[in-house]
């Protein structure tokens, strides 16, 4: 009988398809745990929004029979459920206290109409522990999950919710259809307290502060920001050249945005300078497709009447915003890191993927056993 001959193949750890089939394997990977801690964490907040639901109505049972609140509860349930989960955190008389003010802020209509139902539950804590205005939590709710943790305690301690397109602007005479991304644009006053006063002499100083640190710089002016140069050069023909403090692209509204740094007050002459800068990247910068380029004048102060009139007639969108530098005016949040926080989110919520699954597994016994379980909160 004659042999056949098998050939395994293979691919060589040293070939180009290796690299690539490595890179697909891993991108995949990354994926699936993304989904998993991602759906890990919806279950774990959905599981302490139904713990706060059945606080609110247990107290409201007790109080009716007893003429008053039943303060005990929280305490009870929370000695009741570490005896029960001795392997799981979270049911500390705090958390627990803080799962019933979840479930009274948000019905759970409005907790997905928000999006609070897919935030990490140190997200969530941060908008119940510091915000009291249900308008105010809410505007932060629909977009924190665009932020790290330290991020979010970052703008609530600037009060973000009140710069966000304060600027002044003629916004509504220029950019007319398009007014619904002009707020993107016009944070007012823009706040860098990375950036020490006492280190500025000349506008060139803090140029130099805000490229050295160009991450924190375009999270302070906003979401979407990419980095496009320094004092860059425009050759508008004749020997003239036009040099721009600062260019950036803002992707999510597709343009150029131009920022020009005056350490002093706004002059109506800025303006000016501006509408020319603007003019010559339409024309020799921006490509087709790109929307119009919008000027931003960052001055340490200003006239708001001088200003409004100023921008009266300009042709081109501009905006004149303030600038605060260190922590003159504004209330840190307390040892706040705007560039970390993103490993530590995905550590816990690794962890709450294990302990999810740990409650999941003790809950069906307990169906089993008959035991009074708590009902899907989506139900």
């Amino acid at each position: 009988m004659e042999q056949i001959e098998v050939v395994e193949t293979h691919i060589e750890p040293e070939t180009p398809n290796y690299e690539r089939a490595l890179a697909d394997i891993k991108s995949r990977v990354r994926l699936a745990r993304a989904r998993a801690v991602h759906a890990a964490n919806t279950e774990l907040i959905g599981a302490y929004w139904y713990i706060g639901k059945e606080i609110l109505r247990r107290q409201e049972e007790e109080g009716n029979r007893r003429g008053r609140g039943g303060p005990k509860i929280v305490q009870r349930l929370s000695a009741d459920l570490r005896g029960a989960f001795p392997d799981m955190g979270g049911f500390s008389v705090q958390n627990l206290a803080r799962m019933r003010r979840f479930a009274a802020s948000w019905p759970a209509e409005e907790m997905l109409s928000h999006g609070v139902g897919t935030l990490p539950w140190g997200h969530i804590s941060v908008l119940l522990d510091r915000l009291d205005d249900r308008t105010t939590r809410d505007w932060y709710a629909a977009r924190a999950g665009q932020w790290t943790r330290a991020l979010l305690e970052h703008h609530i301690a600037n009060r973000l919710h009140e710069r966000e397109g304060a600027a002044l602007s003629n916004f509504d005479e220029t950019l007319r259809g398009d007014e619904d991304s002009a707020p993107l644009l016009l944070r007012d006053p823009v706040v860098m307290d990375f950036v020490a006063s006492s280190d500025l002499r000349r506008e060139r100083d803090l140029e130099d502060a805000l490229v050295a640190d160009i991450t924190r710089f375009m999270q302070a002016l906003g979401e979407g920001f990419l980095y496009a140069g320094r004092q860059r050069v425009i050759d508008i023909g004749d020997g003239v050249e036009y040099r721009l403090d600062l260019l950036f692209y803002h992707h999510p509204t597709a343009r150029w945005v131009v920022i020009d740094l005056k350490l002093g007050p706004f002059k109506p002459e800025y303006a000016g300078k501006m509408n020319a800068y603007v003019n010559a990247v339409d024309a020799l910068v921006a490509r087709e497709g790109d929307k119009a380029t919008v000027g931003f004048i960052l001055c340490a102060q200003r006239r708001e009447a001088e200003a409004r009139l100023t921008l009266r007639g300009m042709a081109n969108p501009l905006a004149i915003g303030r600038f605060l530098v260190g922590r003159e005016g504004v209330e840190p949040a307390e040892d706040v890191d705007v560039s970390d926080g993103l490993e530590e989110e995905l550590a816990s919520l690794a962890r709450v993927e294990q302990q999810v699954a740990r409650f999941t597994a003790r809950r069906a016994s307990e169906l089993e056993d008959g035991s009074d379980a708590p009902l899907d909160p989506a139900a």
